[in-house]
């Protein structure tokens, strides 16, 4: 049986997550997604995405309709702002499979030349994980931040399309390798 992804793009429509050097937070993640969304399919897996245009896209819906799906492995795509550099990625609090997939994506990120901020996981005041996706989901999920998009130096990473794709092609390296199928390279496309 195919193994399923459920990938969550941050943001969208009337919020668009960081703005800055002319870039809008929630196109980078669409656009990372969907290079996400056809290496993952291009090996053969089920992908369930919450948006693929720009349309507003609460995160209640995004969890609802990831369970919906029943995933094996959820994945929500984001950018950072704040003057950081680097990708960080929130994994569950306890570990586990989230934690092996955190760790996976963020070495396939690191290797395409991003910095590294670490895997993290962070609190609400309740002791249960602040963020809701990884909360709420209930296959084992993780929060990728890829880069900062109000660092020049940062967004040079992810600020083509040929940049987003390599983006989105290293996070699906990290999921690929977590859910155990083997990467394959691309061919390339000879012409007649």
């Amino acid at each position: 049986m195919a193994k399923k992804v459920f990938l969550g793009i941050g943001h969208g429509g009337s919020d668009p997550g960081a703005v800055a050097n002319g870039l809008k937070e929630k196109d980078l993640n669409l656009s990372i997604g969907l290079y996400t969304k056809s290496e993952l399919e291009r090996h053969g897996v089920s992908v369930g995405i919450s948006r693929t245009t720009d349309e507003n896209d609460p995160l209640t819906e995004e969890i609802k309709e990831c369970n919906a799906f029943n995933p094996d492995l959820a994945v929500e795509i984001h950018n950072n702002a704040g003057g950081g550099d680097g990708c960080e990625i929130y994994h569950y609090s306890k570990g586990g499979t989230s934690k092996t997939l955190a760790q996976n994506i963020l070495n396939e990120v690191v290797a395409i030349g991003q910095n590294s901020r670490g895997l993290k996981t962070k609190l609400g005041a309740n002791g249960k994980d602040y963020f809701g996706w990884i909360r709420g989901t209930v296959a084992p999920a993780v929060l990728v931040e890829c880069a900062f998009v109000d660092n020049k130096t940062d967004i040079a990473i992810i600020d083509t399309p040929e940049e987003q794709k390599k983006m989105g092609v290293a996070i699906a390296k990290g999921i690929l390798k977590t859910l155990g199928i083997a990467y394959v390279e691309e061919k390339p496309v000879v012409p007649d």
